[in-house]
This record gives C-alpha cells, structure tokens and sequence, in this order.
C-alpha cells in the first residue's frame, strides 16, 4: 500500500511549483557551486606548481586538497608554506584564491550549499505534509481508506525525500564524471569511500531538516504557522547557534594573540643574541665560539618550542570547547563531519603545523652545523600524510554520524507520535 501513496507524493511534488522552484535552484546552484570551486582549485595548483620547494629546500608545503572543491574548508590554510630557519618558522605565501567573492561572503562550495538552500529545501517540502491536508480537507479522506496514519507519513517522508534529492544527486554524478577526466582527481579506494561518505553526510542532512519539518507539519494546525515556526528553526540552526556559541566558547577559554607571540618569540631571540656577543671569545676557535651560539641556538629553539607547545594546548581547549557548543545544533556536527571526511577540518590544519614542527626539529642540528661550521648538508624532503579515514573516525567523525543520525531518528518518531494523535478534523 506503500507504494501508490509514495508514487502519489511524488507526482503531487513534480506538478506543484514547489518542486520546479527547488529543481531550478538546485542544479544552478550546485552546477555554479562546482565550476567555482573547480576554478579555484585549478588556480592554487598553479600557484603550488608556481612556488612549490626544490631539492634542499627547506620549505614545507603541500599540494591543494582535490576534495576542497567540495568542502573547502581550511585546505588554503593548510596549503599555506613555511620557511625553516636557525632561530624560526617563517610563514610564507601558499595557494591563495584569487576570486574576490571570497573575501566578501562565505565560501560557495558544495558544503555550504547544502548546508543553507538544501536544507531550506528541505523545510519548504515538509512544512505543509500534514497541516495543508487537514485545511482542504483530503487527510480525513485519505484515513477513511484502509491506510493506516503509519504508512500514510512514511510515503511522505519517503516521496518527498526522493523528490529532493534526485536533483541533487543527478548534477553531482555529473559533477564526479567530469571531475574525473582532470588527472589530478584521481582518487584511490579510500578516496571513493570519502567522497561515499561524505555523500551520505549530505543526505542525511537533508533527511534531517526534511523530518523537521514534517514534525512541525504535525504539530501545527495551520501551514502558514508551520513555515514561520520552521523559518526560525532553520535560522537558529544554521546561523543563530554556531555562531552564539562560538562567541561564548571565546570567552570561556583564553587564547594569547599572534601577535603578542610574535613579539615574546622575537625578545627570546634578541636576549640571546645580546647573550651570545657578550660570550664572544675570539681566543676560544672555531670550535668554541661555535659551541658557544649552539647553546643559545638551543635556548631559543627549547623556548620557542615550549612557547608554541603552550599555544596549541590552549588554542586546542578552545577547539574543543566550541565544537562542544556548537553540538548542540547538528548543523556544526555536518559541517565538522564533511570537513573531516574531506581532509580540510581544523583537525588537519593543526595536524599539518605539528608536522611541520617536527620536520623543524629534525633538520635543526644539520641547519647549526651548516650555519656555524659550514658543513655541507643535506635535508630530506617534506612530505604531509593526510590522515586516514580510520584516524578521522577514532578523533570525533564516528560522533559527529551517530548525532546527525540521532537527530534525524528523533525529529521521525516523534513525527508518527505526534501524527497518531492528530486530530484530522
């Protein structure tokens, strides 16, 4: 009996100028969405291409994420380079995007696409499921049938899921099959598995603001008091609550600023220089006067690594404390799920400045002894490992799933448990 309901849901949806609306500005907007990003892509590959290291080079970089054109996320953050020297870690230009709508509105991947309109989608089906029908009267006409109140919401769910998705999915396959005639987006299986999930993450973030507003469908006796109650939902949810939380996570852990970084590493160095030249002996040799700057190379290598250890412990507990706050909305665990999957969260940033640290460290004695005695050495080469999906499940993604999921089960039973109570008259 399932199945003519939902056959009926979808036509209803193909003939109404609900679903010609949404049609329209889904294939736009993702079409659009994808050939932006895919500019911006190609445009910071250049520049990689442009400005990447040679052989000695002692300059950490990495090549732009190929899944930044669907979640961009932090990669040009992460794309950033950095030169390593006897007393520091310059940060030098990456792969900057040149576009300009970048540096005025957030950033139009696929992410954020789903994140705001698709969602919004969502909303405009499932406010009216149940309430419009009670007003002109063909609820009542449909349970005089032998349909049960059950199976009646599940074709809706299920027809209008359907009619909002096909759209979706049909431009991004699409999308995929040109993607892949650009070599640089060939994936490896882990690579597919990625972008799977992260297809997964987007359908159920649509199913979830679908659910919503199908519960408020149920709860509301009117469609025009459903779509106000859902429009203030969808603005808490997606902007309201994010951000309040952020706010509040700021001022709940304090973060030293960069710059005052930069001048406390900037004192260490000239203590010890003004150190060094009052421990100069020319009578010492080579040798000695080389032994000399190495133990205050050593101070403000130790002290600069501790200082920089302190600051990410600390930025690291604002990390954590934010995305405990924004939780509570599932939107963030969406937006941090999508960039996790796709290799471009806070989580890889903070992953890459750790490596870069590390490779700083084990290139410091061979930069002493090529600064202080002039030897002639050798430094391997840099090279990032982005982490696994199997790292990514272990540091949050699996919570980040099971609360999207969680939200989705919740907004759906309590939508039948509401609608088995409706009073359809």
């Amino acid at each position: 009996m399932i199945a003519p309901l939902v056959k009926k849901e979808i036509l209803s949806n193909l003939l109404s100028y609900k679903f010609i609306v949404v049609f329209l500005m889904t294939i736009l907007l993702t079409a659009l969405s994808m050939g932006i990003m895919y500019r911006d892509f190609d445009a910071r590959y250049a520049d990689y291409m442009l400005i990447r290291p040679g052989a000695g080079d002692l300059i950490t970089m990495t090549p732009p994420n190929p899944f930044s054109v669907l979640a961009r996320g932090l990669d040009e953050s992460i794309g950033r380079s950095y030169e390593i020297n006897i007393h520091d870690v310059v940060v030098r230009s990456g792969q900057k995007s040149n576009n300009l709508i970048f540096r005025f509105f957030p950033t139009p991947d696929l992410l954020y696409t789903v994140q705001v309109v698709l969602s919004l989608a969502a909303l405009l089906f499932g406010f009216d499921q149940v309430c419009r029908e009670r007003e002109q009267g063909t609820l009542k006409l449909l349970l005089s049938h032998s349909v049960s109140r059950g199976e009646l919401l599940l074709s809706k769910w299920v027809g209008n899921f359907l009619t909002l998705v096909l759209p979706f999915l049909t431009v991004f396959l699409l999308a995929l099959l040109l993607l892949q005639l650009d070599p640089r987006f060939s994936l490896s299986w882990e690579g597919w598995l990625r972008l799977g999930l992260m297809l997964f993450l987007f359908l159920l973030y649509v199913a979830l603001f679908l659910s919503l507003g199908i519960l408020v469908s149920t709860l509301a006796k009117r469609a025009a008091t459903s779509l106000v109650i859902l429009l203030f939902l969808w603005a808490a949810l997606v902007f309201l609550l994010p951000n309040l939380t952020t706010l509040a996570a700021r001022q709940m852990v304090e973060v030293p600023s960069v710059r005052g970084l930069s001048e406390k590493r900037q004192q260490i160095w000239t203590r010890e220089i003004l150190l060094g030249i009052r421990d100069f002996d020319p009578k010492a040799g080579q040798q000695g006067v080389a032994s000399s700057w190495r133990r205050h190379f050593d101070v403000v290598n130790h002290e600069q690594d501790a200082m920089e250890e302190e600051y990410r412990h600390r930025f690291g507990r604002l990390v954590s404390v934010a995305k405990s706050l924004n939780r509570l909305s599932p939107v963030a665990s969406f937006v941090y799920g999508v960039n996790a999957v796709a290799g471009t969260g806070i989580e890889e940033e903070s992953r890459y400045k750790e490596e870069v640290l590390r490779y700083k460290n084990r290139v410091y004695k061979g930069l002493i002894d090529k600064s202080m005695l002039g030897k002639e050495v050798s430094f391997p080469a840099f090279h990032y490992r982005y982490r696994s999906l199997g790292e990514t499940f272990r540091e949050g993604l699996w919570f980040d799933l099971f609360w999207l999921a969680l939200f989705t089960v919740l907004f759906v039973v309590a939508s039948a448990v509401a609608f088995l109570r409706y009073d359809v008259r």
